[in-house]
């Protein structure tokens, strides 16, 4: 039964699942058939939430082939490195080559857990992971963008802590005078509470600003509410590449056999690539108190 291709909510995959949990309480063969079964529904839950593959372009690079790209000499690129942090290159290069960083988690489960069979301990578990990979995947972008938009671009607002209509205005006419429209507003979702009170957005605006969910529209632009956004920064991407977010080793699983008397668990991790080669077509609001 190939378990990547159908519904994880569906009965017969909880069927399935079941019997895993009663081999993988048997033998370390059984292990690794779970931790085969629950890389699915682990990949499905990133590739639901994540917000990267919005913002990079996703890539999936041929086995050897180096995160290498083309830039131009006259800007800087930037790359998150492999302690998390956001690096840049120098001046004059026509290329740059971001570093492959390995992300993970390592979900633990009781062996009572298998022993009874409990789908939905075993559900949390990979939800768990899911949200631990995922945020870190998008916390890094974040980082990674937030870095890479140059002090030209970047407009800085004393009003109280509050973001301002005109700010956010000035900010957009910057990629407007590069002939760019915007794509992405990127903020807290907090921050968001500061567009409500503002006049001169339209009914349907209004409306949608009042309604739960992450997109909302505002100056042509999807705005995007994200725990990674800085709270003191609001983020615009123009509707053309920025960068690109290249993966070595797609969503993998490993057991862990016994590892504990009590407990057993997974290695869940992947191997990728984020970085900015176009950082000049970025702009950005930061906010002061």
């Amino acid at each position: 039964m190939d378990l990547t291709a159908i519904d994880v909510q569906s009965q017969e995959y909880m069927e399935a699942m079941a019997a895993l949990l009663s081999e993988a309480v048997a033998s370390e063969d059984g292990l690794k058939a779970l931790a085969a079964a629950i890389a699915a529904p682990i990949d499905q839950e990133i590739k639901r939430k994540e917000i990267t593959s919005l913002l990079l372009t996703k890539q999936n690079l041929p086995k050897g082939e180096p995160a290498k790209y083309q830039k131009r000499p006259k800007v800087k690129a930037y790359w998150i490195s492999r302690n998390g942090e956001a690096q840049e290159s120098v001046l004059g290069e026509d290329e740059v080559e971001f570093p492959i960083n390995r992300i993970h988690s390592t979900p633990m489960v009781d062996i009572s857990v298998l022993k009874h069979g409990n789908i939905g301990s075993l559900t949390d578990i990979q939800k768990a992971a899911a949200n631990e990979i995922r945020k870190e995947i998008d916390r890094r972008t974040i980082t990674v963008i937030s870095t890479a938009v140059p002090p030209e671009n970047t407009i800085t607002v004393t009003s109280g802590g509050k973001l301002t209509e005109d700010a956010l205005n000035e900010a957009l006419s910057i990629l407007e005078d590069l002939e760019l429209a915007p794509s992405t507003i990127i903020m807290r979702g907090a921050r968001f509470n500061d567009m409500r009170s503002w006049e001169g957005i339209d009914p349907q605006t209004k409306l949608e600003l009042r309604q739960k969910g992450i997109y909302k529209v505002y100056g042509g632009a999807n705005i995007l509410t994200t725990a990674a956004a800085n709270m003191a920064e609001v983020i615009i991407v123009p509707d053309e590449e920025i960068g690109k977010w290249a993966i070595r080793q797609a969503l993998s699983t490993e057991s862990v056999y016994k590892a504990l008397k009590f407990k057993t668990g997974w290695l869940v991790w992947m191997e990728c690539a984020q970085g900015v080669t176009r950082p000049e077509i970025l702009a950005k609001v930061v906010i002061r108190p």
